[in-house]
């Protein structure tokens, strides 16, 4: 190592991803640095709230589509990921295509529509929180056995996907969406085509099928959509279903272990919370909002040169809109790093905003309501994270949980 490399101070976002605590890191560039240039990788750091929500819906200067990076490379020729690349949501599309697709799946996913499934998802949640009940001084890992099952169990009983192949089906859907994580290294993309080529020919026997019996299921309902709309092809129903069971089964899982963990690190809130279940909604977007993020965000990449908070972003660099950033910016959220579950949240960032706000919002509260609600009857009073039995597996830059091991109270 070169002396001027020594004396080069370290960035801080690299602190900030490898603290436990990120708010007051967040709260310093926010403050001093809202637009951060991360040199060593090469990429924007947006902090703050109104800079954030701003460039969810920008497309006059940012797209959501990797291809519009400057360090973009397609997949290899004749891969399915490339298949993917060229074909799906994720690549360059007119505003007018992009709410096409959208609303293929708004009559599915409405709140109403979710409510009518409240049953079913009691009933995936129940079958994975019965085992794990009346354990009393045995460490658990909700990660592998509660919050990673249940929500491709839900989103697989949505679109179809038989009960005895959901798990299966989910350790596929997670593998494709790892992928495209910012900075995947090699190895997540080399697993991200092999999920696809399994997961691509499942979905596409899973259509052939409903075509001839149709059921009351998602796949069901876009075949009948696709009569009307000569658009729509059977390669886009095998993307779009692949897409969504993969991102909402991970980043699910990912809040379910959340949601468990901040409140098992708050008694207050724990304690009200047990007390009182009709306070779930509410815990759950509030600690959404405190917890969910950190330095960890939504990419965007520049469409053209423009100027953000007098830095000049050139056309093709990327953006990270820092979810935790913005949810603790206290120019919106007063005493933003209190757990406070009477907050009023309306202007969290956590599902997006505008026309890319998150599809499947409703779904996933619905889902992590549930999980809350039959975590708080197997973590017991006085059960506690087993924070040195957790572990990691890294993500490019980032770092992924890959277990929640919980003590519970004897």
């Amino acid at each position: 190592m070169s002396a001027v490399e020594l004396a080069r101070p370290r960035d801080p976002f690299f602190d900030l991803v490898e603290a436990e605590d990120p708010a007051p890191i967040l709260h310093r560039l926010r403050a001093e640095d809202p637009v951060h240039f991360v040199e060593p990788l090469g990429f924007w750091f947006v902090t703050r709230h109104d800079d954030v929500k701003r460039l969810f819906n920008d497309p006059e200067n940012v797209s959501q589509s990797r291809t519009a990076w400057e360090h973009f490379r397609p997949a290899p020729e004749g891969t399915m990921l490339r298949w993917l690349e060229e074909k799906s949501l994720i690549s360059p599309q007119a505003p007018e295509e992009h709410l096409r697709f959208r609303s293929l799946f708004n009559g599915a996913l409405t709140p109403r529509a979710v409510r009518r499934m409240d049953e079913q998802i009691r009933q995936v949640v129940e079958r994975f929180a019965a085992p794990l009940r009346n354990r009393p001084g045995e460490v658990l890992d909700l990660m592998g056995s509660f919050t990673a099952p249940i929500p491709n169990s839900v989103i697989g009983r949505i679109f179809g996907v038989p009960s005895d192949s959901d798990l299966r089906f989910r350790d596929l859907a997670q593998q494709l969406i790892r992928g495209f994580f910012p900075f995947a290294p090699p190895e997540a993309l080399v697993e991200a085509e092999g999920a696809l080529q399994e997961m691509a020919p499942w979905v596409r026997s899973m259509v052939a099928e409903r075509r001839l019996r149709p059921g009351e299921d998602l796949i069901s309902d876009l075949l009948r959509t696709q009569e009307v709309d000569g658009n729509l092809d059977d390669d886009d129903i095998v993307l779009l279903a692949s897409i969504l069971i993969g991102a909402g089964s991970e980043t699910t899982n990912l809040v379910g272990l959340v949601l468990i963990r901040t409140l098992l690190q708050h008694p207050g809130p724990l304690k009200r919370v047990r007390e009182d279940r009709s306070l779930i909604p509410n815990a759950v977007d509030e600690i959404l909002r405190f917890a969910f993020g950190g330095p960890a965000g939504m990419q965007r990449f520049a469409a053209r040169d423009f100027v953000l908070r007098d830095r000049a972003i050139r056309k093709g660099q990327m953006l990270i809109l820092a979810l935790g950033g913005a949810d603790r910016d206290p120019a919106v959220f007063p005493d933003p790093d209190v757990l406070d579950l009477d907050r009023d949240t309306r202007e969290s960032l956590a599902f997006g905003h505008g026309p890319h706000y998150c599809l499947g919002a409703s779904l996933a509260r619905q889902e992590m309501g549930c999980m809350l609600d039959a975590a708080l009857d197997i973590v017991t009073p006085g059960s506690r994270v087993r924070e040195d039995l957790m572990e990691f597996q890294p993500m490019g830059v980032f770092k992924r949980p890959l277990n929640l091991p919980i003590e519970i109270a004897s």
